[in-house]
């Protein structure tokens, strides 16, 4: 973790002095010093009297006024400075406490004789005012400049450090000191530049800025120092390398199929496994006769057993995708239990998948949880469905839910996947639960041959790969993780077999040390990252999006030629799913990641290295931590924050609860003083919300707040905050007033911007080109002057305010020529005709337009569809009539079409109006009753998505997919229908 930490101080050094407009600029430091002067000799001719008439109580008296006290809280710092130097200019011994006090005195006592205060208090102190270290201040920018090459020649050190496995623990001793001496410096410079920032006098300025240049005159001889002892480790330790060109030569090796050599460069090759089943097939096909099977009618459980990693929820998955069974059941669910349960959390999720209600809007509904079991209950009552509670650990897990799952007769299914036997049996009153078996020998050897997505080696890689894969033991996610590693591993025999040999064990034991070996090699700039994980919850589905900004906001990526930081991100994320240690579980409609998930066994693992690196605090264990996570509510009752082991971490982590604003979250972060990322975006503030509460925050880089109440955001509590990146506010009832240049603009990094409504935000004096998302701007505030000045805007949300919208807007968009994404909503003005507005030559470089909430015609569509790069369209609540047809010549490059709460009731279109489309989406759509049959001439087409729709519309989608098969031999389109009405029978299902 030492990289991290030198990584977290390199970025706080140019966050706050080496920008081109830094937070803290250094050039007029020293003349800022010299006009304090004489304030700060009037500050020790009070530290000296108060040292003589207070040598023992060392505080002022009680009546002292506001000055005073805000003098009396820097003085023990100034104390010792003033202290040093002028024993420094005066020649005394610093042990000479006494004859020193009594000389001050005197001098004190012949100033007041002969000269007015203000020359008494210039001569006295003239020669011990600082006067020595101005010389060395002023030069303060060259020394962070050196130590920020320092760090970075550290920071390269210990990236291409490779020490042998056997002699890894060499470097550990090394590497603690680096980590604890980084982040130490790093919280000693936060804590001065805190003060700084909170100054209301130059007084404490002045004090911190002479602070700092210690610091940093500290940390230059520890970079130092590590770095000769890093250089001095790596020299000992590092093997003699031979080419392995040289070792094929003399030894002969030959590939085991073929006689021509290929060496492939693994270090950089992106390992292509899809994650996908191997083996079990005879099990596959028993458990889909078992949920499929005509003859017996009753609600039947069946039950998966095994240990982890060993495959279960990867063949629930797949029998849950099966075409057999999407056809068979009329509602299926999905919903995973672990470890520690959540009963309310469990019902919510089935109830989302049986109802296609989404995640926002059933927090929305306040229903305890009887009436959401009942509600559960009603929605399955008549329906044959598939329920899969995947990771289930104990017997109460089960009965709290069984309840809702009603045996009507007529074939519905529950799928269980468990590790622990006794759970399943009784789960399945008394059938004996189906055993994941390991995998045998061959059938390993596919599956590690599949993560390398190859089957041909070099003769001695293919014995150390076989050797590998049989201490495994046949199970599936040690095989998945070492086969990994190796894909990233360069072709040296020495480094193979230092692979293997910490392979060792059972199963049980062999998967952990793999798990831990893949983790150590990991390179350096990887670690912090994957050890983040574990501020997540288990089987917690992670939003990509919102982990590449955490990550940047903690400080984990190093940049190189300016690159996007959320750029570095994605390739750091990258590299860890190719290493198979992130599970992707859910892509966009582009081919990139969208959501991942880490396995419980790896999280696990992040938990444990983590908190050895005194890095993680779970649930208020009373252990110091950088990062600080949490999900239960008696951690506020429980937890004292004034406790040294909750002190200055950087990160805040809070996880589905509910409580007041007022009771506990000022207290709260008055002790959090250096926090970086505070994310209480799944946790509901109550009540009205004042953000002063997080003023004193000014290193925040990452705020995220899910207020259920009325929070108004004015610009004042923008003025602390120059580090921030991301900046989210949930719920609608957050509005910000912004109406002074000194307002939000201060925040120069800022890059993500959402908020419930923004009202009034005035125009920047200067360009902002790390501006690239905000949310939602009044269409009054789309002008040409605010575009202009924010020109790399990427995503833009616009809120009509329903009539007392501004037209203008559309007109404007065309200053943001880097936009891609665009979203309007509550536009609600019947006077414009969008086929009047130059879409195509206003956002040239569109790819994502959505409507909501507004009152389009249908024909005004035709001027949209010629925007030349729109790849996703959504209209939800968005247009208004019955009937849509569509022209040649749009839509040229729309893949994903989204239709949502509409009343179209006649749709026609022929597959030449979507050449590309893939993906087809109609939910809340009850007036139409046929999909355009042109649909069957889109070749492309690969998915379409039905939910609260008619039953005659899933006739429709099915007849296309029938057509897609027999005209095109096209037979992966999938059609997915969910809470579909069946007309006959008046049901929905």
């Amino acid at each position: 973790m030492a990289y991290a930490a030198v990584t977290s101080l390199m970025e706080t050094l140019s966050l706050h002095f080496l920008q081109s407009q830094p937070r803290f600029p250094l050039e007029g430091l020293e003349e800022q010093i010299r006009d304090g002067n004489e304030n700060l000799g009037l500050l020790q001719q009070i530290l000296e009297k108060s040292e003589i008439a207070n040598d023992d109580a060392g505080a002022m008296n009680n009546g002292e006024d506001e000055a005073s006290s805000s003098i009396k809280a820097c003085l023990p710092r100034l104390h010792g400075i003033f202290n040093n130097e002028a024993v420094k200019q005066t020649d005394y011994h610093p042990k000479k406490k006494k004859l020193i006090k009594s000389e001050k005195l005197l001098q004190q006592q012949q100033l007041a004789e002969s000269s007015s205060p203000n020359e008494r208090i210039i001569n006295a102190w003239d020669s011990i005012l600082l006067t020595s270290r101005l010389r060395e201040v002023a030069e303060i920018k060259q020394r962070i400049v050196s130590l920020h090459q320092n760090l970075g020649l550290l920071q390269q050190s210990l990236e291409k450090s490779e020490i042998p496995y056997d002699d890894a623990r060499v470097m550990k001793h090394l590497e603690a000191q680096i980590r604890d001496a980084s982040f130490k410096l790093e919280e000693r410079i936060e804590m001065e530049l805190s003060t700084i920032y909170l100054a209301k006098d130059n007084l404490h300025i002045t004090a911190c800025v002479l602070r700092l240049h210690q610091i940093f005159n500290e940390a230059q001889k520890l970079t130092d120092y590590h770095r000769d002892e890093l250089i001095r480790i790596q020299t000992e330790y590092q093997p003699a390398k031979v080419s392995l060109l040289g070792r094929i030569r003399r030894r002969g090796l030959q590939l085991v199929k073929g006689s021509s050599l290929i060496v492939s460069n693994f270090s950089k090759k992106a390992s292509k496994f899809d994650g996908g089943m191997v083996g079990c097939e005879k099990l596959f096909e028993k458990i889909l006769r078992l949920l499929t099977q005509q003859t017996t009618k009753g609600r039947q459980v069946v039950s998966i057993v095994g240990m982890g990693g060993i495959g279960k929820t990867t063949l629930a998955h797949k029998l849950y995708q099966h075409p057999s069974i999407t056809s068979y059941f009329d509602m299926q669910a999905w919903v995973t239990v672990s470890q520690e349960f959540n009963k309310e959390q469990m019902l919510r999720c089935l109830i989302g998948c049986v109802t296609a209600t989404s995640k926002d809007e059933l927090h929305k509904q306040s229903t305890n949880q009887d009436q959401l079991a009942e509600r559960l209950r009603k929605h399955l009552k008549e329906q044959r469905y598939l329920i899969v509670m995947d990771d289930i650990w104990s017997i109460t897990a089960w009965d709290s839910v069984q309840r809702c799952f009603p045996d009507d007769n007529n074939g519905s299914r529950i799928l269980l996947t468990s590790r622990l036997r006794e759970v399943g049996e009784y789960a399945s009153s008394g059938n004996s639960p189906l055993n994941m078996p390991f995998l045998d020998a061959d059938e390993s050897w596919n599956l590690y041959c599949k993560v390398f997505g190859k089957t041909e080696f070099l003769l001695v890689f293919e014995q150390i790969g076989r050797d590998i894969v049989k201490k495994c033991k046949g199970l599936p996610l040690a095989i998945t993780i070492v086969a990994s590693l190796l894909s990233k591993t360069e072709e040296e025999e020495e480094k193979w077999k230092n692979v293997a040999k910490g392979v060792m064990g059972d199963s049980t034991d062999a998967c952990s040390r793999i798990l831990y070996l893949s983790y150590n090699q990991l390179p350096h700039h990887l670690k912090a990252c994957f050890l983040y994980f574990g501020i997540f919850e288990e089987d917690y589905e992670i939003v990509v999006k919102k982990l590449v900004r955490l990550w940047a906001g903690e400080g984990f990526l190093s940049t190189v030629n300016h690159v996007n930081l959320e750029k570095v991100a994605m390739q750091y994320l990258q590299d860890l799913v190719d290493r198979s240690l992130v599970i992707v579980s859910k892509y966009s409609y582009n081919g990139k990641m969208k959501k991942i998930k880490i396995h419980d066994l790896l999280r696990d693992l992040c938990l444990r290295e983590a908190r050895l690196e005194n890095l993680l605090n779970v649930n208020g264990v009373r252990k110091h931590g950088q990062w600080i996570s949490h999900t239960s509510m008696p951690f506020y009752h429980e937890v004292r924050f004034e406790d040294k082991c909750f002190d200055k971490p950087h990160s805040f982590h809070l996880t589905r609860l509910y409580f007041s604003a007022n009771v506990y979250i000022k207290g709260l972060f008055s002790h959090l003083k250096l926090l970086r990322v505070l994310d209480m975006r799944e946790s509901f503030l109550d009540g009205d919300t004042n953000l002063n509460m997080f003023a004193n925050l000014v290193h925040l880089r990452y705020l995220a707040l899910y207020i259920h109440g009325l929070c108004c955001v004015y610009p004042n509590h923008f003025g602390r905050w120059n580090n921030l990146q991301t900046f989210i506010v949930s719920w609608g009832g957050a509005k910000l007033y912004s109406c002074e240049s000194s307002g939000f603009w201060k925040m120069p990094l800022l890059r993500n911007f959402c908020i419930g409504r923004i009202c009034s935000l005035e125009t920047p004096s200067v360009v902002h080109r790390n501006l690239e998302n905000i949310s939602w701007l009044d269409s009054k505030l789309c002008t040409k002057d605010l575009f202009t000045m924010i020109p790399n805007l990427k995503t833009l949300g616009v809120d009509g305010d329903h009539y007392a919208n501004s037209i203008d807007c559309f007109y404007n968009f065309v200053h943001l020529e880097q936009l891609e994404k665009l979203s309007i909503r509550r536009w609600m003005k019947f006077d414009l005709d969008m086929c009047n507005i130059p879409w195509a030559t206003s956002l040239p470089n569109l790819k994502k337009l959505s409507f909501l909430e507004s009152t389009l015609q249908w024909c005004e569509l035709s001027a949209i569809s010629m925007l030349p790069n729109l790849e996703v369209l959504k209209l939800i609540d968005a247009c208004r009539g019955p009937k849509w047809e569509t022209s040649n010549g749009g839509f040229n490059r729309l893949k994903r079409l989204v239709i949502k709460k509409s009343y179209l009731r006649c749709w026609n279109a022929v597959g030449d109006h979507f050449p590309i489309l893939e993906c087809l989406e109609i939910s809340d759509c009850s007036s139409l009753k046929e999909i355009p049959r042109g649909f069957a001439d889109i070749t492309t087409l690969a998915l379409i998505q039905l939910s609260k729709c008619m039953d005659s519309l899933v006739v429709s989608a099915k007849w296309i997919q029938e057509e897609q098969k027999n005209n095109y031999g096209n037979d992966a389109l999938l059609v997915r229908a969910e809470n579909i009405y069946k007309t006959s029978s008046g049901k929905w299902l």
